[in-house]
């Protein structure tokens, strides 16, 4: 299902055809934009895809955790996503896992709205970040 998604993902939106290879984990990488990179996995039924969001700010850290853990409560303010760490606690993280299958239409949503969230929160790590230079938190 992904492989014939990706192909017509890449048709729609006029970008060069999505490299096909998986990595040791079963993952495509999927680049949307610049600062858009996916990584995304058929489950059978189902998908996950995840993304770097940001490196993570040092300072104010449990703050950070704490703002967090509130956006991931049923992944209200993630829009079904959850943002984590990956395995070095370097990076933040967002994904979301499809635990049922889909039809292209939602898939393209889906990827859209993954996309907004991992712009936004961007954003929101940034600006937390700010303020934690600043001295406001």
């Amino acid at each position: 299902m992904l492989d014939k998604y990706l192909d017509q993902l890449s048709s729609d939106l006029e970008l060069e055809p999505f490299d096909k290879k998986k990595d040791n984990q079963g993952f495509y990488t999927v680049r949307l934009a610049d600062d858009i990179c996916l990584y995304m996995k058929d489950l059978f039924p189902g998908l996950m895809m995840t993304s770097q969001l940001i490196e993570c700010p040092e300072s104010k850290r449990e703050v950070l955790f704490i703002y967090l853990m509130k956006a991931n409560f049923l992944g209200l303010s993630t829009g079904g996503s959850a943002i984590g760490l990956d395995k070095n606690e370097k990076y933040l993280t967002l994904s979301r896992i499809i635990t049922y299958d889909i039809n292209y239409k939602s898939f393209k949503e889906i990827i859209e709205d993954f996309a907004n969230y991992l712009d936004l929160w961007r954003q929101e790590v940034k600006r937390h970040q700010q303020a934690a230079e600043e001295g406001i938190l």
